[in-house]
Order: C-alpha cells, then structure tokens, then sequence
C-alpha cells in the first residue's frame, strides 16, 4: 500500500485494541467497485434470465429486510459492528462506520427498477449502476485533478466516463437481444439512457447515488421508449 493511501485512510480503533483502516471516498478502492458491480451484475443477469418480476422482488425485498435488520443492529452494537467490518471491510468505506452502508439504497433501487419498470428497462438502469457508477468514480479518482470539478466535488471526466459508459452498456445490451428495434432507435436510447445514467449522480437532490442512478435513468428511458412509440 502506498504512503499516501495509508495516509487517507482513517483508522477505527476497536475495543480489543486492534485497529482497522477503511478507505474514503477519494482512494480507488477497487474492491468495492468490483463487489459493486459483480452485485448489480449478478441481480440484472439473474432476472433478464428469466425469472420474474414478483419472484425477483419478493427476494430482493427479503434480502432487502434482512439487511436493514443487521444494518440497525450493527449500528446500536459496538461489538457486532465490529464483526461486521472484520467480514466486509474491504467493501466498506471510513464513513459508514457509524451510519448505514449503501447496501439499503442499492438494493432498493433495483426493487423499484424490477417492480415498475418493463424488463428491458429494469435491467439496463440496473446494469447503468453496475458498470456506469464505477467507471465515473474510478476516472474522477484518477483524472479528476486535471479537469473542471462540480460543486458536489464530482469531476467533469468522471462523468462523461460515466455517461461513455452506460451508452456502451446499452449498445451492447440491445445488440446482444432480440429487440424489434430499428438501428436509429437503438442509436437513439442508448444516447438517451446513457446520459441519463451518467448525468443522475448530478442532480440538485440530497439522495444517494445508489438510489438515484437505477430510478431516474430508468424513468428517462423508459419515456423514451413510450416517445418513440416502441412498445415493450
């Protein structure tokens, strides 16, 4: 590890005298971005396979329960919180130490993208999170010092990585299915839904990114299929 990632990390002190050091926002932290993606991955390609709409959200909502349930106990128990950031350290950042992680909001989000939106766009606006998330967060770490920076401290490269990214995910999606979709639409949607999956991070409301990304690219998205008039 690097002088000066061991220098950005805080250190958590815990009652046994030992001592653990979680990444902040600014580190790379690869581990997360990989367990972040291999988890919106793995729930997009899971019901694209085919499995359901209210199979896939009665599961999700148990995980989802589950989770809240060792979010608050971990949060009220110094002892099993620090169990838990034994086990999921690697994927946990300093500041979640004393508040909830962004498992709740990502899993949440993809509930909603599953229950309200038709398959194809639930899965991309899952898929937007997956792949477009991580790849604006990792070229904002490493690129952002050299371009504009916004007044949410997100940078310029970071974000039209992250829009790059998620016209690529579309393109590949809709070229990998058998939609009836003509190659202008399918030019068009991906332009569409890429922006929107790259741009949402950006808005003007106090919501994490892990909620925000899967609900408003996939309402854009969708609102552009119904605009276009292909039916879905």
């Amino acid at each position: 590890m690097s002088k000066r990632v061991a220098e950005l990390r805080i250190p958590h002190f815990f009652g046994n005298g030992s001592v653990v050091k979680l990444p902040v926002r600014t580190e790379l932290h690869l581990a997360r971005k990989a367990w972040h993606l291999v988890m919106g991955s793995f729930i997009a390609f899971t019901y694209l396979s085919g499995v359901s709409s209210v199979v896939s959200v009665a599961i999700l909502s148990s995980i989802l329960i589950i989770d809240l349930f060792m979010e608050t106990m971990r949060l009220r128990s110094q002892g099993f919180n620090e169990k838990v950031i034994r086990i999921m350290g690697p994927v946990m950042r300093a500041h979640e130490v004393h508040q909830s992680s962004a498992v709740p909001h990502y899993l949440f989000a993809t509930i909603i993208a599953i229950a309200v939106f038709p398959k194809p766009v639930a899965v991309l606006s899952i898929m937007y999170l997956a792949f477009g998330d991580p790849a604006a967060s990792l070229a904002g770490i490493l690129y952002g010092d050299r371009s504009i920076r916004w007044s949410n401290g997100k940078s310029l490269v970071g974000s039209i990585a992250g829009v790059i990214t998620c016209i690529i995910v579309s393109f590949v999606f809709f070229g990998l299915n058998a939609f009836h979709i003509s190659p202008g639409h399918v030019m068009i949607l991906s332009l569409i839904g890429g922006i929107a999956g790259g741009v949402a991070e950006h808005l003007p409301i106090d919501v994490d990114d892990n909620f925000l990304i899967p609900v408003f690219s996939g309402f854009v998205l969708w609102l552009a299929f119904i605009l276009l008039g292909i039916a879905l």
